[in-house]
């Protein structure tokens, strides 16, 4: 019974699948043996008959592939319906044996819910209500399984949903994706990124916002050193950061003291440091060992040799410095001893650089020291005497002590040097030695021929007369002083002058003080280091070493030296370059650690400023001796109008770089003893930069000067010359009101300014517009004449009003 029941349901699906029509009834038989003449009306029967044979050919063999393909199914799952059958008599099994026999998923016919064509009178009925229709009426009769109820697949369509056997309905599970909680959608909100505008909604892609986890906040203890180790300077932010406090509690501290500062602010008192440290229980103390090391010794020169052994070292010849007034003989007298003429070839024939020379005379070699004299030197005139053993100071007999020559003397005392006084120009009618030897006893430097202690020596350095006693003089003091060197201990000296050399580069003149200095030594000097490269003497000879009180220039450095800076050599380059650049920190740190001026400080100085007028200046000269003495002297200048302000100063030409500055900042370009490049003229005449070179210094002050004052407004200057009465007031239909008026005093013309007076008030200052004397246009008007004056821009006349005419000149403001 159950076969026959799934023979007729597979026929059913399969009818529906393929649309088979039902058998043709009688009527349908009768039509067909109809006589041909019947049939006449009929159109395009043989076609038909040919396509529902082939349809029949088609169906038929879908029909057989379809029988095949069922029958294969119920042989595999005849085998699982017998095991559930004993499965469902045993009891329930577990979750493992379920799926070990689960039905394969395999793919299913799918049908279609068409219409099945009814006889005539009856609704066409779906796939669905045919398959209901076939199920057996007897009640008692078991329903077929589901599984079992496989409709016809269409051979167009492979893909069906995997059949599954019956599950009894106390172990019925829920579909997994019931379980799933439904996403909640992501709402997008206005943020930072949209504010500034860096999101792009249109090409931005989805990305799921990662969930947010609380982070742990562990609180671990803070152990606080006891003790510390600092160097200074050092900043309130790293200090705080050494002693595990915040920098507000140090600042807090320091404001209790009276000290505002900030967290990027410099502390490099150590007694501030000690006492911030006891504040917070903490023992601070300050590492000196870097600054050592940069050091790289804690001894002066004369210490070290001081220091050395007597059996190393030797006698060297004295340092002598000639110092003085200018224009009182100092070059001169060098020149005589070295028998040169360097006076010549100085500008103006005044000394302007620091000249070093080693001169071999009749009583010893003897390094010679020139300073210049002009007050604008001070600084070479002090560093001449702080490297000097004697100070030669040059008197002229005919002029006596003048402003140069006590600063060289106060300088000398300070370099605690002693003293020698040449009297120059003796072969002059006016040469008066006892009015020197008065200025000074007034000086407490009393000569020898008033029983004092100081030598004098009278000389001319044109006619040579005393030069053998001075140098005799010289001998005598130096063996006095028992001057000696070590000349195998490392080098050290003293950087005289230096220059920028075009082939050469940077170019020192160095006096060795002590050692042997030789070509290759690696030096440091300030925080700048070098190799030595070449050696010259004072008379341009190459040499390969230089001992004790030996001037030389030396090449290979890489930066300028700086004009009293010493120098001192070290093990090799690697060594050299890393203590400069040390120090070059160490020199940062101590720029960064001055006291800044507050927002008040600096307002009240930009207010000054502002009522001030400011000529920028970029300073370029050949050496760093003069670049210093035209520094200081130009900074020297006082005045409450005009202010001075540097904006670069080097050695060198005059370049286009200078110019491009001078023309950014509308600076003033001033070389002193130096030229302007080839190629960069055209420059200057492009950007129309105010350029000032000169060889003489005070020359170049005066222009200074001078531009200073162009830069002040001119003041005006009122002057009377006339004075008229108004008599009458006349009324004119074009030019309005006229004053008929009188001259009482002086001279009234055409070009004055004229001011109204009323009442002994000023009631307006003005031009005047026309001045007539009889009808006719005059030039001017005397004393007791009348004439007709009309004011540009008045028009109110009263009689008894003055005018009063008055000439303006304007008059330079002095600084």
């Amino acid at each position: 019974m159950g076969k026959n029941l799934k023979l007729n349901i597979k026929n059913t699906q399969l009818a529906e699948a393929f649309k088979i029509k039902k058998a043709p009834t009688a009527e349908t038989e009768a039509s067909k043996g109809a006589p041909p003449s019947e049939k006449a009306g009929t159109e395009g029967e043989p076609k038909k008959r040919l396509t529902r044979l082939k349809e029949d050919a088609a169906i038929s063999t879908a029909i057989k592939q379809a029988e095949k393909t069922l029958a294969a199914r119920d042989k595999e799952v005849e085998p699982l319906i017998k095991k559930r059958k004993a499965r469902i008599v045993q009891g329930p099994a577990s979750p493992e044996e379920i799926k070990e026999e689960a039905l394969p998923a395999q793919p299913a016919p799918t049908v279609e819910e068409a219409p099945v064509e009814e006889e005539e009178g009856v609704l066409p009925k779906t796939a669905k209500e045919v398959q209901v229709a076939a199920e057996p009426e007897e009640k008692g009769q078991p329903e077929p399984p589901k599984s079992e109820q496989k409709p016809a697949a269409k051979p167009s369509q492979v893909s069906a949903p995997p059949i599954q056997p019956p599950i009894p309905e106390q172990r019925r599970e829920p579909p997994a994706k019931e379980l799933r909680l439904a996403k909640k959608k992501e709402e997008i909100r206005f943020d930072a990124r949209d504010r500034q505008g860096l999101r792009d909604i249109d090409n931005e892609a989805w990305r799921k916002r990662r969930a947010h986890k609380p982070r742990r906040i562990v609180q671990e203890e803070v152990i606080r050193p006891k003790h510390l180790t600092v160097r200074l300077p050092i900043t309130i932010k790293d200090l705080a950061q050494g002693m595990k406090l915040k920098s507000s509690q140090l600042i807090a501290k320091l404001f209790m003291q009276g000290m505002t500062l900030t967290l990027n602010d410099y502390l490099d008192d150590e007694t501030v440091v000690q006492l911030l440290g006891h504040e917070f229980d903490c023992e601070i103390k300050i590492d000196t060992s870097e600054q050592e090391r940069i050091r790289i010794t804690d001894q002066t020169i004369r210490q070290e040799i001081e220091a050395s052994s007597a059996d190393n070292l030797i006698l060297r010849s004295p340092v002598v410095t000639f110092m003085g007034h200018v224009d009182h003989g100092k070059t001169s007298l060098i020149d005589t001893i070295r028998k040169s003429n360097r006076a010549a070839g100085e500008a103006g024939a005044i000394t302007q650089h620091i000249g070093a020379f080693k001169v071999k005379t009749s009583a010893g070699d003897v390094t010679i020291l020139d300073t210049p004299g002009h007050e604008a030197f001070s600084e070479m005139r002090s560093r001449g005497a702080n490297v000097t053993d004697i100070v030669i100071l040059v008197i002229a007999g005919d002029e006596g002590i003048k402003a140069q020559t006590e600063e060289a003397m106060r300088q000398a005392r300070e370099a605690q040097v002693p003293i020698l006084v040449a009297l120059n120009k003796c072969d002059k009618p006016n040469f008066d030695a006892q009015k020197v030897y008065r200025e000074l006893a007034d000086r407490d430097l009393l000569p020898e021929a008033w029983g004092g202690t100081t030598i004098t020596v009278n000389c001319s350095a044109v006619s040579g007369q005393g030069i053998t006693e001075l140098l005799e003089m010289i001998a005598l003091q130096a063996e006095i002083l028992e001057l000696r060197a070590n000349p195998q201990a490392r080098a050290r000296g003293t950087v005289l002058e230096s220059e920028m050399h075009k082939g050469l580069g940077a170019v020192a003149t160095v006096l060795v003080q002590n050692g042997m200095l030789r070509k290759g030594d690696a030096i440091v000097f300030g925080h700048f280091s070098g190799r030595i490269k070449t050696m010259q003497d004072d008379h341009g000879l190459n040499i390969e070493e230089a001992g004790p009180s030996t001037p030389v220039k030396i090449t290979g450095l890489s930066e300028l030296a700086l004009a009293g800076h010493e120098f001192i050599v070290v093990k090799n380059e690697k060594e050299a370059r890393e203590l400069a650049s040390a120090r070059a920190e160490g020199l940062q740190r101590d720029l960064q650690a001055k006291p800044k001026l507050g927002s008040m400080e600096k307002m009240m100085a930009k207010k000054e400023s502002g009522e001030k007028k400011i000529l920028p200046l970029i300073l370029r000269a050949d050496v760093q001796g003069s670049l210093e003495a035209l520094k200081n002297s130009l900074l020297k200048i006082h005045s409450d109008k005009v202010r001075l302000e540097i904006v670069s100063a080097d050695i060198g030409e005059i370049s286009e770089s200078d110019i491009a500055l001078a023309a950014a900042s509308k600076a003033t370009i001033v070389g002193f003893h130096t030229s302007i490049e080839s190629h960069a003229d055209d420059l200057i005449k492009q950007k129309k930069v105010p350029v000032y070179t000169q060889d003489v210094i005070y020359h170049l002050i005066d222009e200074v000067k001078n531009r200073m004052r162009m830069l002040l407004d001119k003041l005006e200057q009122e002057t009377d010359v006339g004075e008229a009465v108004i008599k009458a007031v006349f009324k004119s239909s074009q030019l309005g009101q006229i004053a008929g008026c009188q001259v009482t005093e002086g001279t009234i013309k055409r070009q004055n300014f004229i001011r109204q007076i009323r009442n002994k008030e000023v009631i307006w200052k003005g031009k005047i517009g026309s001045l007539k004397r009889l009808k006719e246009d005059v030039k001017e008007v005397q004393k007791g004449f009348e004439c007709g004056i009309l004011l540009e821009g008045q028009n109110d006349y009263k009689e008894g009003d003055i005018l009063q005419a008055y000439e303006i000149t304007y008059l330079e403001q002095e600084l």
